[in-house]
């Protein structure tokens, strides 16, 4: 596994309220959001882009499911215009388990990126690009961090373009493996300037694909637009949506709705939207992203599902809770012949999920 999570911020606002009056806010899929954060437009039209407002409140914070040694977060930044008092930014950092060091992109006053490591509460400036990001615009940022006692390595990219690349670097300076990922504020302290952010992902630098910088990348939530060939889950309450197909109820963003398994081994697929007619499309991976919980007591598990021609693949076990969340689980992998994605067989593809 390399490419461990994506977000196109499409598929959600967090500012929505549920049946309780409460807002959406990022349901578990973020382990922390602001409670300011806002959906905007995205780069793209019909795209929609996370807004994390200046002040208290903080930023973007993803944990990964287990520590690695080294992780490349990547997005689409957009810093408001402000007051240019020598405050510089951050957009972009990732940090160990221990919350001993963190490594942190910032835009400098003349609009060039600054990595800085973090440690016991301290900034200690290491390198400042040549290279500069525009102000008001959209810039792509990528940052690697490769954990070794001599031999660390630290990456920044801008647009494409390697900005900041520095070897032989005692990164661990002690901490623990690294875990959490967070855009916009340090976790725990306020942004400092309003952020937009847009198309992120999180990759290791494990396995033969995604392994490096994956550059400029789009996320395209697609929606289910109907049943596919595996149906054994039930859609509820049966008394008055007995009619109504499990691509729907999945669908219409409404907590009414849904669909449930009563015993394990059971599996319900769903044909997905199409891709959206690209040049030259290359795709990292797919990610199955479920508003799940659990309705007994005791374990609650399920599985992502991938359908392929005759193939399919399931993801490992996806731990419920008592209340919705998001859940994530992601292929990499076409399970027809264990290839790289194609647009054909993505859109021929069914995706779906399978009772633990």
């Amino acid at each position: 596994m390399a490419l461990l999570f994506i977000d196109g911020f499409d598929h959600y606002d967090p500012q929505q309220l549920d049946s309780f009056g409460a807002p959406w806010l990022a349901r578990g899929k973020a382990a922390y959001l602001s409670p300011q954060a806002t959906r905007i437009n995205g780069r793209r039209p019909s795209s929609f882009g996370l807004r994390l407002p200046e002040g208290p409140g903080g930023g973007y914070v993803r944990n990964l499911d287990t520590p690695r040694t080294s992780l490349i977060v990547g997005a689409a930044v957009r810093v408001a215009p402000h007051q240019n008092t020598g405050a510089e930014p951050l957009l972009i950092g990732v940090r160990d388990v221990n919350s001993q060091v963190a490594h942190l992109v910032k835009i400098g006053e003349d609009g060039r990126l600054k990595l800085y490591r973090w440690q016991h509460g301290w900034d200690q400036l290491i390198s400042t690009s040549v290279a500069s990001a525009p102000a008001r615009g959209w810039h792509y940022i990528e940052l690697q961090v490769t954990q070794g006692v001599s031999n660390g390595v630290l990456s920044v990219r801008l647009n494409g373009i390697l900005a900041i690349h520095m070897t032989a670097q005692n990164t661990t300076q002690g901490g623990g493996q690294l875990l959490t990922a967070f855009i916009g504020a340090f976790p725990g302290q306020p942004c400092p300037v309003t952020l937009d952010v847009d198309d992120c992902y999180i990759a290791d630098t494990t396995g033969t694909i995604n392994n490096s910088f994956l550059g400029d990348v789009r996320v395209d939530a697609l929606r289910a637009q109907a049943n596919g060939g595996l149906n054994q889950w039930t859609v509820i309450p049966v008394a008055n949506l007995g009619n109504m197909a499990a691509w729907a109820v999945v669908s219409d963003e409404d907590e009414a709705t849904a669909i449930s398994a009563p015993s394990a081994g059971l599996r319900q697929s769903f044909d997905v939207e199409p891709l959206p007619v690209m040049a030259s499309p290359a795709i990292h991976g797919v990610q199955l992203t479920l508003l799940a919980r659990k309705t007994d007591a005791g374990m609650g598990r399920m599985r992502g599902l991938a359908v392929s021609g005759a193939q399919s693949a399931v993801s490992p076990d996806i731990i419920l809770q008592e209340q919705l969340a998001w859940q994530s689980a992601l292929f990499e992998r076409n399970p027809n012949g264990a290839v790289q994605w194609t647009q054909a067989a993505f859109n021929a593809a069914e995706f779906g999920v399978e009772s633990v």
